[in-house]
């Protein structure tokens, strides 16, 4: 029988570590890199989420402003009948044009109108029809003042139902309860 050699079971010993080190390594390592992967794309799946969600509220918030400015402007230059197309059908169906241009003659802070800022929008929806909300600053002859204004969305796309200035409803095309 042969006699062993302590050294080669130790130098084999070694060997065996290193493989195994090597083995460990490399199966850590592509666990990492796939948890890397992994990770990254969900993130990138959360941006492109939260870059559609962001277009949606910035269009909606265009197209409030779209009927919003040009109303504001309308009503500071006196030209009543074309704001007043700009207000929702129950608007027009509760509140003719006289009473309209009475209530907006009424008031310094909307004669004097010269712009409008919106800065913040809420939808709201339910069934088939769909509310926004905005909220933003009037520029006024007067001072600034905030201003909020409800939405409808008809056929011809959003249209003005309420109007409130420093959380006062000043134009509201809802109905007081008999």
């Amino acid at each position: 029988m042969a006699e062993s050699n302590p050294m080669r079971w130790v130098v084999l010993a070694f060997i065996a570590a290193g493989l195994c080190a090597v083995v460990i390594v490399t199966v850590v390592d592509r666990q990492v890199d796939a948890a890397k992967a992994k990770a990254a794309a969900e993130a990138q799946a959360m941006d492109q989420g939260m870059a559609r969600a962001d277009r949606q509220v910035t269009s909606s918030l265009d197209h409030a402003a779209a009927v919003a400015a040009p109303f504001v402007a309308e009503i500071g230059a006196g030209r009543f009948a074309e704001a007043y197309a700009r207000l929702a059908s129950p608007y027009r169906a509760a509140v003719s044009i006289a009473a309209f241009t009475e209530t907006c003659q009424a008031s310094p802070i909307l004669m004097g109108a010269r712009q409008v800022t919106l800065r913040r929008l809420r939808t709201q929806s339910g069934g088939g029809a769909a509310t926004l909300e905005a909220d933003g600053l009037l520029d006024s002859t007067v001072g600034a003042v905030p201003i909020s204004f409800v939405f409808l969305q008809e056929p011809a796309g959003p249209r003005i139902l309420v109007v409130s200035l420093a959380g006062v409803p000043l134009l509201q095309g809802v109905a007081p309860a008999r």
